[in-house]
């Protein structure tokens, strides 16, 4: 696949021919006025949107990279039981038990328990009831000794900081399953690739290539993908599959 059409909005094409896009990585929430103008069809995840923006509850960018981030993974990592690990908000993990039927159980990981979690999935189960039945909390550091991960199960991560994007590789090669991360906040520190890497190639893309020759010692396939640049410019994902 070329940059150009890697790069371009698949869950929300309608984003590809707009002529401003300032607005697609704002910080400020999402609102009606936005969902009215550019989501305003009755799909499925026009609806969780408007519902969102009604409540005002998320940023447009945390939306628009999620939904971006699982439109690129949903096919290649999904099974029974997924993962959603340094979950946030939750939103990730909701939308595998909103949008995949083969998806029977998603745990949400993250050692605090924002309220704006809750309020997400009331807002979730009010569009799409089926969520409610799939959803489990688990408010706790993650760690590659948990007792819930299990053999196959799916690992995904939105921005997991720094190295528990690692962590997170390192549960999947324990569970043996699928694993899509979205990097951010790399810190030279912690990277372990080679200084003629990170000299030639900079600190970000070093830092994937050596989690990249990680998973492939563990017998994975890798894939390197992006979600659009407009949303962040932290926009390269992995995803990787068990051979």
């Amino acid at each position: 696949m070329n940059p150009s059409a890697n790069q371009r909005f698949k869950f929300f094409p309608q984003l590809n021919e707009l002529a401003k896009t300032h607005w697609l990585s704002s910080s400020n929430s999402l609102h009606l006025e936005l969902t009215d103008t550019y989501f305003n069809s009755d799909s499925l995840q026009d609806t969780f949107l408007r519902a969102i923006a009604a409540e005002r509850l998320l940023p447009v960018k945390e939306v628009l990279e999620t939904f971006e981030f699982f439109a690129r993974i949903r096919k290649d990592t999904k099974t029974s039981f997924v993962a959603d690990l340094c979950c946030g908000h939750g939103l990730l993990g909701i939308l595998f038990a909103m949008f995949e039927r083969k998806v029977d159980r998603v745990r949400l990981v993250d050692k605090k328990d924002p309220e704006s979690r809750q309020k997400l999935l009331t807002i979730a189960t009010q569009v799409a009831p089926w969520v409610a039945e799939k959803i489990e909390h688990d408010t706790s550091k993650i760690s590659v000794d948990d007792d819930w991960i299990e053999p196959g199960c799916a690992i995904v991560s939105a921005h997991a900081c720094g190295v528990l994007s690692d962590l997170c590789l390192d549960i999947a090669i324990r569970s043996g399953g699928p694993v899509a991360i979205l990097p951010c906040c790399y810190p030279r520190s912690a990277c372990q690739a080679p200084l003629a890497l990170q000299t030639s190639f900079g600190l970000e893309a070093a830092f994937d290539i050596d989690r990249t020759y990680r998973l492939e010692a563990a017998n994975y396939r890798v894939r390197w993908a992006e979600i659009p640049p407009e949303i962040t410019p932290m926009n390269r994902l992995m995803y990787a599959q068990r051979r």
